[in-house]
């Protein structure tokens, strides 16, 4: 489902007159959170990306992780497809399907979840709504680029996210590009609601192209 999903986005930029661009990075993480809570243990993972996209605005993309959940899941795998476009100068949105998917020693799919969402951004300023249509969930996020407030020469910004439980988490990012923007490194500290160590950290180190 996923690789047809992928080929027909793929059939429809090539159908357009909008040059098509192609993207990825792969490096190494020291712990992978998400939403507050590490999915490696806190142990370093190996992560990888490709992506596509068109000048028109459609984009597709596959992102992937090593996980360690303590049982047999190895991998997450998320693909996801989309549109992005600005209204003006300062205002632009986000809209997409993106599928995660988890793989065990057996190297089958498994445990899958789908969520759309939606990000609204205001010049520094973006929210985002996930919502899981299956379970009927929600998550919420928001952040604040404050590099592009301050004009400092380096990526910093803030984020923040709820869920429909109320269990929130918070954060800041930090990172620069080197050697002609293609190496980046990355440092990102989460306070989490829900996580048994209260904070996590995280360094990562990536090639990009």
């Amino acid at each position: 489902m996923k690789k047809l999903a992928f080929a027909t986005v793929l059939g429809l930029m090539s159908s357009t007159a909008y040059a098509v661009e192609f993207d990825g990075s792969a490096g190494v993480s020291s712990n992978y959170v998400w939403r507050g809570a590490t999915q490696s243990d806190g142990k370093p993972v190996l992560q990888g990306s490709f992506g596509v996209s068109t000048e028109g605005g459609l984009y597709a993309n596959a992102w992937g992780s090593q996980v360690d959940y303590g049982d047999d899941t190895t991998a997450e795998i998320d693909v996801a497809v989309g549109f992005a476009n600005d209204i003006n100068e300062v205002v632009s949105y986000d809209v997409g399907y993106i599928k995660y998917a988890y793989t065990g020693d057996d190297v089958s799919f498994k445990d899958d979840v789908a969520e759309v969402y939606g990000t609204l951004s205001l010049g520094p300023v973006s929210g985002t709504i996930f919502r899981d249509m299956d379970n009927e969930t929600s998550y919420y996020a928001g952040s604040v680029a404050i590099s592009d407030i301050l004009g400092i020469p380096f990526d910093a910004g803030v984020f923040a996210g709820r869920n429909d439980n109320s269990d929130m988490d918070a954060g800041i990012t930090l990172g620069n590009s080197f050697i002609d923007d293609k190496i980046n490194v990355s440092y990102s500290w989460t306070w989490s609601e829900t996580d048994v160590n209260d904070s996590s950290h995280s360094v990562g180190i990536f090639y990009t192209f």
